[in-house]
């Protein structure tokens, strides 16, 4: 692989969320909970050292990452990138399912992808703004490691993109809290493109 770059991507979905009364949560920022030190341990230890380290701007997906970095100077080096959050599920957020009017949240589940929540985003929305951050910081970050604590329509939305398929495709998916997800980016001059290495792989 070499006399060309490999971009490197450790993506992993943050810590579980302490959300008692389950409601509807993808801005709200509701907090992480990190109960299990050693799947942390393990985790850390299986991301690079010298990786580049990106969260969203909600804080369960911050403060997973500053739980799995090394030290105090990758904590204060994370670059937070608001363009890789959660779907905005509008005037649902904070809202239990069981609340939504019955219609509205049967002609939701019935195209989910392209449905649009009040006040909200849809899933393909999402994932335009998610494809279009990750490409960037892929040609910026060129030939690096680049850690990524993300959400779990974020990671579906990136593996969409490097399949080139549809959004709805990616929703098939299962992306556990604190799986991680590898992908590289082979910048070969003659056949570039990507190769994925695992999908939510659980230590």
């Amino acid at each position: 692989m070499s006399g060309f770059a490999v971009t490197r991507w450790w993506l992993v979905r943050h810590a579980p969320v302490n959300n008692p009364d389950g409601v509807i949560y993808g801005r709200t920022d509701l907090p992480a909970i990190f109960e299990d030190d050693g799947l942390l341990k393990r985790v850390s230890a299986a991301l690079p050292e010298d990786a580049i380290r990106v969260a969203s701007n909600l804080a369960r997906s911050i403060d997973t990452l500053k739980r799995l970095s090394l030290s105090q100077r990758d904590q204060l080096d994370i670059k937070v990138i608001p363009a890789l959050a959660e779907q905005d599920f509008g005037v649902w957020e904070g809202q239990r399912w069981a609340g939504i009017p019955a219609e509205q949240a049967r002609m939701f589940w019935d195209d989910y992808a392209s449905s649009v929540p009040p006040g909200g985003e849809s899933f393909n929305q999402l994932a335009v703004r998610v494809g279009e951050a990750f490409h960037a910081l892929t040609t910026e970050y060129a030939g690096r490691n680049i850690v990524a604590v993300l959400h779990g329509g974020s990671i579906r939305a990136i593996l969409a993109s490097i399949l080139g398929t549809p959004p709805a495709a990616s929703l098939s998916f299962d992306v556990a809290p604190l799986a991680i997800t590898r992908v590289d980016y082979l910048d070969a001059p003659d056949n570039p493109g990507w190769r994925i290495g695992s999908v939510n792989l659980m230590l």
